[in-house]
């Protein structure tokens, strides 16, 4: 039987992007913050960096992760209730919406105000929810920081309240936002600007959320291409964010961490963000520019497989603004030719013959049972029915002509 295989769903997944160059801060902008990072959000390219792979605490932009691994593992219209380990297991100075205990309140909630309102009691009911305790999701959520590309990060909690073992960089939060926007609901949740969170068992009243990203809201420092976004804050994290913005094609995600005023977080965004936009690009390469192939594998001189490869959608990854897309070509080329299982076509991005990225094609796979009982035994069998067949045919004339010759002499 043949079957279209495409490896992995998300195809920003699949992208291998080698490095495009990255900008040492330094000689090219001026930021407040500690650390910074400037990701293409589709392939995952680092397009300007600083201190990119130093170690802070990351304060609320935790909930990130938090809300993702809530939206991953449970349904929107759930319904949670708060704990009194939930509750209890937060500074109440903190950030929080005042959940009661035993309070019932819906995922979807809870995920609005971890982001929105970086509600730190909601964040705990959500990982309780989720992990089944506050500790076991914690190590839920640092399985899934190394599934997204982090090499530097540590969970000790669902809401970024200080812990000498709750670390990260601003790589590692741009590869785990990274994860978290193919999410649909939560790109969404990340991009609201106002939530209400209806009545409950226990609060009678509306609550009313706002995104604490000034970038999306109307105000100085509003910013018209940000599509969501996460701030954080304590005193030993100093101040933290995380944005999206997309234009013209280019989807960016900026990480900005240790910020010394909560308006300097905005700033340097906005500059990381004025940058990618000024000096990156979308290039797409249509499917049709890259040859479709079809490889006959043999055994002993035997058709084993057919493996079939094809591109069915563009090829889309960042240029530099001064490129011209003349000096971009599609090529494809085939690996383990001779293995039916591990055969694979990639299709080729290069730049001036260079090849800077590559995507694995969809396989249609058709593998022939070659086997001694398959192909050999069958012959063998058919020979020996053949012959066993001119056995009984000798046998049946020999027996015809005895018989033919004993009435022969009966009648003499």
């Amino acid at each position: 039987m043949r079957k279209w295989m495409k490896g992995l769903a998300a195809f920003v997944l699949v992208l291998t992007v080698f490095p495009v160059g990255t900008v040492k801060a330094e000689e090219e902008l001026t930021l407040d913050g500690e650390s910074a990072i400037l990701i293409d959000a589709d392939s995952g390219a680092v397009l300007y960096e600083k201190n990119a792979d130093e170690r802070h605490y990351p304060a609320s932009i935790t909930k990130i992760m938090t809300v993702y691994l809530a939206l991953s593992h449970g349904s929107l219209d759930q319904t949670l209730t708060a704990t009194d380990t939930a509750i209890d297991n937060i500074d109440r100075k903190s950030s929080h919406i005042w959940l009661d205990y035993g309070e019932e309140l819906s995922l979807k909630d809870a995920c609005y105000a971890a982001i929105m309102a970086s509600a730190n009691d909601a964040s705990n009911v959500l990982a309780e929810a989720v992990g089944g305790s506050q500790s076991e999701f914690a190590e839920m959520m640092n399985e899934a920081a190394a599934a997204a590309g982090s090499k530097n990060t540590h969970f000790a909690n669902a809401h970024g309240l200080p812990d000498e073992d709750h670390y990260t960089t601003a790589y590692d939060m741009a590869m785990i936002t990274r994860m978290a926007i193919q999410n649909a609901d939560f790109a969404e949740i990340f991009g609201t600007v106002k939530y209400e969170m209806q009545p409950t068992n226990k609060q009678k009243d509306v609550r009313y959320f706002a995104s604490g990203n000034d970038m999306l809201k109307k105000g100085e420092f509003f910013y018209e291409y940000a599509t969501g976004g996460k701030i954080g804050w304590t005193e030993d994290a100093g101040y933290t964010i995380v944005t999206t913005a997309s234009k013209d094609g280019v989807n960016l995600i900026a990480v900005v961490l240790k910020n010394s005023n909560k308006n300097a977080r905005y700033t340097d965004t906005r500059t990381l963000f004025d940058y990618g936009f000024a000096n990156y690009k979308q290039i797409t390469i249509p499917a049709s520019a890259f040859e479709e192939k079809t490889i006959e594998i043999k055994k002993r001189g035997q058709l084993w497989a057919t493996a079939a490869f094809k591109m069915s959608y563009d090829f889309k990854i960042l240029a530099q603004s001064g490129d011209d897309e003349s000096q971009y070509s599609a090529s494809v080329i085939v690996e383990n030719e001779n293995d039916p299982q591990t055969i694979q076509a990639y299709a080729i991005l290069n730049k001036n013959g260079v090849e800077i990225a590559r995507q694995a094609m969809e396989k249609e796979l058709a593998v022939n049972d070659i086997s001694f009982k398959a192909t050999t035994w069958p012959i063998i069998q058919k020979g020996l029915d053949l012959f066993s067949v001119a056995v009984f045919a000798l046998f049946m004339g020999l027996f015809l002509i005895a018989a033919f010759g004993r009435m022969s002499r009966r009648r003499s």
